[in-house]
C-alpha cells in the first residue's frame, strides 16, 4: 500500500512514483536532478526495458528538449514524408504494491500515478475514466535488411492502415522500423469485411513496397492508446497523475512519449514547490493541472477534431491532405512537429468534402 500523507508526518519517503515508464522516469529524473527529496519508483515489470512499448519515431524537439543521450538515438532522418494512396509530400524538418509475492505498504508525502493506460490510481479517484475514452492500437517491427529511404515516412491510406496510418524510418546501419496504427472507431468504419490482424497489414506493406526488403525481424513493439481530450483532473491532495495515466496523448498523431514527459516535467515543478512549502494539497499541486490545461486546452481539443476528420478521410481526401502538406513550408512544418498549428494551417491542409457536414454533431461534443 502506498499512502499519500499530505501532512508529511509519517512518510517513509518524500515521493513515490507508481510506474517506471517514460513519464514516471522523467518525473523522477526531474526531481532528483533539481532537489534532495527522496524518490522511490515502483515498477511491475522485472526490467525497466520491458516498458519499451513505444512505436514510431520522434522529432528533434524531444531529443533536444529532454537532453536525450546520443547513444540511445538509433538514427537521424533527413526529413519527413507524408504519403497518401497516390500522393506524396516531403516536410522539411498512498499505492499498494507487491514485492517477491508479499503485499507491502509505503507512505509518501506525494504519490505520482504513472501507471500508463491502466490509470490504476487516477481511475479509482475519478480523475480519468479509461472505459469512456477512445482507444487505438499500434504495432511495429524492427527489421534488418535493405532500406532505400533516409526519411521518416507516414502513409495515410486505408488499404495500409484502416482508420489510422502506417510508418517506416531508418533505425541505424542496415536496420529500419515499420509499423501500423489505427483508432478503433475508424478502423471499424474503414476495414474490409474480410479482415486480418494488424500483423497482416504490416506484412503486406513489407512485401508490396520495393523500397525495402527484410532479412530478419529482430524486435517487435506494440502498444495501446487510451485517450480523451486530455483535459482531465491531474492533481488531488497528495497525488498527481502523469503520462498515459491521465491521457497525455497528442490527439493529432497519437504521440505519447513527448507529451507524457512534458506532463512529468510540469508535475515535477508543482510537486517541488508544494514540498518546499510543506503543502502537498490539491490547491498547491493543482498548479500543474492548470498549467497543462492552459498550454494544451483548446489547441488539443481542436486537434482532436482534426484527427477524427483525418482518420475518417476517404482516399481522395487523403491524397488532397498530403498534397496540401507539401505547401506548409519550413515554418509550417516546424509548427506541425511542435503540434502548434495556427488556424490558417488547418484551413490550408483541410480537404473539405460536403460529406463532412454530417460529422459536425459528433465533433461538437469535444467542445462541450
Amino acid at each position: 500500500m502506498v499512502v499519500a500523507d499530505s501532512r508529511g508526518t509519517d512518510a517513509d519517503v518524500d515521493i513515490v512514483v507508481a510506474g517506471g515508464g517514460p513519464a514516471g522516469l522523467q518525473f523522477a529524473r526531474e526531481v532528483t536532478r533539481r532537489s534532495a527529496y527522496s524518490v522511490v519508483v515502483l515498477e511491475a515489470n522485472d526490467r525497466l526495458r520491458d516498458n519499451d512499448k513505444s512505436t514510431g519515431g520522434t522529432f528533434d524537439q524531444v531529443v533536444e528538449g529532454f537532453d536525450v543521450p546520443d547513444e540511445v538515438v538509433m538514427d537521424a532522418n533527413r526529413d519527413v514524408v507524408f504519403e497518401g494512396p497516390s500522393a506524396s509530400a516531403t516536410l522539411p524538418i498512498g499505492v499498494e504494491f507487491r514485492e517477491n509475492g508479499r503485499s507491502e505498504q509505503l507512505r509518501a508525502d506525494v504519490v505520482v500515478d504513472a501507471t500508463g493506460p491502466a490509470a490504476v490510481l487516477a481511475d479509482q479517484l475519478g480523475m480519468f475514466d479509461p472505459a469512456g475514452a477512445q482507444r487505438g492500437i499500434g504495432k511495429e517491427y524492427e527489421c534488418t535488411g535493405r532500406f532505400d529511404l533516409d526519411s521518416m515516412l507516414f502513409k495515410f491510406d486505408h488499404e495500409a492502415a484502416p482508420g489510422g496510418y502506417a510508418w517506416t524510418f531508418p533505425a541505424g546501419d542496415g536496420a529500419f522500423k515499420i509499423g501500423v496504427c489505427w483508432i478503433d472507431d475508424f478502423y471499424e468504419r474503414h476495414a474490409p469485411a474480410e479482415d486480418g490482424a494488424i500483423d497482416d497489414y504490416i506484412g503486406r506493406w513489407i512485401d508490396a513496397d520495393d523500397r525495402w526488403s527484410v532479412d530478419e525481424r529482430r524486435a517487435v513493439h506494440a502498444g495501446m492508446a487510451v485517450s480523451n481530450n486530455s483535459l482531465n483532473r491531474r492533481a488531488t491532495d497528495g497525488l498527481v497523475a502523469v503520462g498515459d495515466a491521465v491521457s497525455s496523448i497528442n490527439p493529432l498523431f497519437g504521440e505519447g512519449i513527448r507529451p507524457g514527459m512534458e506532463s512529468a516535467a510540469m508535475a515535477a515543478d508543482a510537486v517541488l514547490t508544494a514540498l518546499d512549502n510543506d503543502d502537498p494539497s490539491h490547491e498547491r499541486l493543482g498548479a500543474y493541472e492548470r498549467r497543462w490545461n492552459e498550454r494544451k486546452g483548446r489547441q488539443w481539443q481542436l486537434q482532436r477534431v482534426v484527427a477524427e476528420l483525418l482518420y475518417d478521410f476517404d482516399a481522395d481526401q487523403q491524397d488532397r491532405f498530403v498534397r496540401a502538406s507539401d505547401r506548409l513550408g519550413a515554418a509550417g512544418a516546424d509548427r506541425l512537429q511542435r503540434y502548434d498549428l495556427a488556424v490558417r494551417d488547418y484551413l490550408s491542409l483541410y480537404p473539405f468534402s460536403v460529406g463532412d457536414l454530417r460529422k459536425v454533431p459528433a465533433l461538437a461534443r469535444h467542445f462541450r
